[in-house]
């Protein structure tokens, strides 16, 4: 009996790491991944809209960041009032067309300026760098504006002549 009491315990000791498992040490936990939010667009999305805008990009683009330029050349003024006539600059503009009258106080000149717009000038409207000098039947003059203190001779008047648009 000693005999079957010692191969039972043998065999108890041999079965016990099967029986009651040894604490293992806890595995790291997997990282979590959080779900992709209801707004988050996929990497390779591209919006393919047939001739219409996304509707999803806003049109009006953000204004760059004011840096000097990088050949330290002339830059373009800053107009305080960046609506209308006077936020447009004489290189910009083109002169679409010439409303003549008998009386030159009436003439008025068709100003085409970027992103299609049109304006109406008589003689001393403003643009952004230049004053309307005179309008003629096939050219409308500008006065440069000159910052204070500055040398008047050597300003040259500024002539554009009627372009028809395309």
């Amino acid at each position: 009996m000693s005999k079957n009491a010692f191969i039972f315990g043998i065999l108890i000791a041999l079965l016990s790491p099967l029986g009651f498992p040894q604490a293992q040490p806890p595995a790291p936990p997997k990282p979590v991944e959080e779900p992709p939010s209801p707004l988050a667009v996929p990497k390779d999305y591209h919006y393919n809209g047939r001739g219409r805008r996304d509707p999803f990009v806003n049109p009006i683009p953000k204004p760059a960041p004011n840096t000097p330029a990088a050949g330290g050349g002339p830059r373009p003024p800053e107009c305080p009032q960046a609506q209308g006539l006077k936020g447009v600059l004489v290189g910009q503009a083109t002169i679409a067309g010439v409303v003549t009258s008998r009386e030159p106080s009436m003439n008025v000149a068709i100003i085409g300026a970027p992103a299609g717009k049109t304006y109406f000038a008589r003689v001393g409207d403003a643009l952004c760098d230049a004053v309307v000098k005179s309008i003629k039947l096939d050219v409308v003059t500008f006065m440069p504006n000159v910052p204070a203190g500055t040398d008047q001779k050597g300003v040259r008047e500024i002539q554009r002549k009627v372009r028809p648009t395309p």
